[in-house]
């Protein structure tokens, strides 16, 4: 069974990127918080598939979209983001 990683980055104070780590790259989100005053932190409202990084088999990458729930014309759609971090 593959494992996923999990990382963050801030895009800007209000978006965040989350990279999922999956066989063959990495998945990259854009991320939407809220602060929640009864919580006193930020928590995730919205997370939207935006585009792909270090791909390296995209067969692997494939499956890793079906598993999500994800239509694998994402792969066709969505930028490759190789230039970032």
């Amino acid at each position: 069974m593959a494992t996923t990683n999990h990382t963050t980055e801030t895009v800007s104070e209000a978006q965040q990127r989350e990279r999922d780590v999956v066989n063959g790259g990495q998945l990259v989100y854009d991320v939407e918080t809220e602060h929640r005053d009864h919580l006193g932190r930020e928590v995730k409202t919205a997370r939207r598939l935006v585009g792909f990084a270090n791909v390296t088999d995209w067969d692997a990458v494939r499956s890793a979209l079906i598993k999500r729930g994800h239509g694998v014309g994402a792969m066709h759609h969505l930028a490759v983001l190789e230039g970032e971090r």
